[in-house]
């Protein structure tokens, strides 16, 4: 029989192995040059967190819409409206808003990294009926792929989601979003 710690090894060794795909995977489409520009994109995709004070881990989807405007060739900042619907190991769904600002640093090949600073309000329900929530800001990287096509992979890790922004036991929240999305310029 497997323990708890038995079965977090495999959760994360199953996250990294995903990971190690998808980077090679943005390697690869990345050959291809891509030329960012202004616009409006749009989003789906997966997410998984882990909140041990509240729910303990869940696993969903996500949607996005974002505009993205180029300060120059290497940078652009993309606001952001973000909402996953999450199941939990527990009886509980979460639900969460995001309202975000994304910087990007943009290298040949379509490649970016970027960091963004965000508020959210996540919603803790048990059935239809909501039994907490919690709300403030937050901070997260990024890091993704754009193509000539104007299709794009976006891979984020968001930390500190709680009331306020303290490392204290109301925030422990985090998550890892791997997101699809198509730009129109």
């Amino acid at each position: 029989m497997l323990g708890e710690g038995d079965m977090g090894n495999r959760s994360m060794a199953s996250c990294a192995l995903r990971l190690t795909a998808l980077t090679g995977l943005l390697l690869w489409g990345g050959l291809a040059q891509a030329a960012p520009d202004n616009g409006f994109g749009f989003y789906v995709g997966a997410i998984h967190s882990n909140d041990s004070a509240l729910y303990g881990t869940s696993r969903g989807g996500d949607v996005r819409a974002d505009m993205q405007l180029m300060v120059n060739e290497q940078w652009s900042l993309s606001p952001y409206l973000d909402m996953s619907f999450e199941n939990t190991d527990s009886i509980y769904s979460v639900v969460n808003g995001i309202a975000g600002l994304q910087a990007r640093r943009w290298f040949d090949g379509g490649m970016f990294i970027g960091a963004q600073y965000f508020f959210h309000d996540l919603l803790l329900r048990n059935g239809g009926t909501v039994q907490s929530s919690s709300y403030g800001p937050a901070f997260g990287l990024a890091a993704g792929w754009e193509g000539d096509s104007h299709w794009s992979v976006l891979v984020e890790w968001n930390a500190l989601e709680g009331q306020g922004f303290s490392w204290s036991s109301t925030n422990d929240r985090s998550d890892v979003r791997v997101l699809v999305g198509y730009h129109w310029y």
